[in-house]
């Protein structure tokens, strides 16, 4: 009984050893969709803030007009800067 407690107890403290924060982690790189159809379509990807620090992300086409990425990618229709943010 005393052996299967004191196996118990090393095995708990093995379990609850910090990990090596020094370790490399592997980072996952899934790609923002909407800013791939951006690139896809020929625009590049701007990220405008408004008074409020917040952040969105927009679609400069070729044609230089400026587009909400996410309207452009699910409905492939044009929002301007000012609709967009706007919306919050």
């Amino acid at each position: 009984m005393r052996r299967i407690f004191g196996l118990a107890a090393g095995l708990v403290s093995m379990l609850l050893m910090p990990i090596d924060a020094g370790a490399a982690q592997k980072q996952v790189g899934l790609a923002n969709p909407a800013s791939v159809h951006c690139g896809a379509i020929g625009g590049r990807f701007v990220v405008r803030k408004d008074k409020a620090d917040n952040e969105y992300g927009f679609c400069r086409l070729p044609n230089g007009r400026l587009c909400e990425e996410w309207a452009l990618f699910r409905g492939n229709k044009c929002v301007g800067p000012k609709a967009a943010m706007r919306r919050k």
